[in-house]
C-alpha cells in the first residue's frame, strides 16, 4: 500500500458564475411612485413576463420602445444606498436600462429605471410620469 497525497485545491474567483441566458428581474432595490395604480402594475408584471421569455440577446436586438435602452443619465433621486453598497459603477458602466412601461407610451410616459449586471436587470425606480430624468 502507497501513501496516498493530500490533494490541494486552489480556489479561483469566479468569472462568469452566473450568466443567465434570459433576462432576470431583480426588484429588491426599487423605489416606486406612490401614483402607480393596480392598472400599471399589471402592465409592469406583463412586460416583465415579455422580455424575460426571449434570449437576452433578442431582447438587446429589439427597439428601445419594445425592448431596453441604456443611457447613462442623471437621475433626480439618489440610487438606492443598499444598491451602491453592493455595486460598483463599473459593474454597469455607468449606464442605466430603460425599460418602457408602454412601447408608445400611451396611456402614459412611463419609465422603468434599473441597470443591468450578468442579465439581471436590478430595477431601480419606476417613473410614472416621466420626471426622474431629461429624455
Amino acid at each position: 500500500m502507497g501513501v496516498k497525497k493530500k490533494e490541494t485545491k486552489i480556489l479561483k474567483p469566479c468569472t462568469n458564475c452566473f450568466s443567465p441566458q434570459y433576462l432576470k428581474f431583480n426588484l429588491s432595490y426599487v423605489k416606486y411612485d406612490k401614483r402607480i395604480s393596480k392598472e400599471y402594475k399589471a402592465q409592469l408584471l406583463d412586460r416583465m413576463f415579455e422580455l424575460s421569455e426571449e434570449l437576452y440577446i433578442t431582447v438587446l436586438n429589439r427597439d428601445k420602445k419594445i425592448g431596453l435602452e441604456f443611457e447613462e443619465i442623471k437621475i433626480r433621486k439618489q440610487i438606492p444606498v443598499k444598491f451602491e453598497e453592493r455595486f460598483r459603477s463599473k459593474d454597469y458602466n455607468n449606464k442605466f436600462a430603460i425599460m418602457r412601461l408602454y412601447p408608445n407610451n400611451k396611456p402614459i410616459l412611463a419609465r422603468i429605471i434599473g441597470v443591468v449586471i450578468k442579465n439581471i436587470f436590478y430595477v431601480l425606480y419606476i417613473d410614472m410620469d416621466g420626471s426622474l430624468y431629461k429624455h
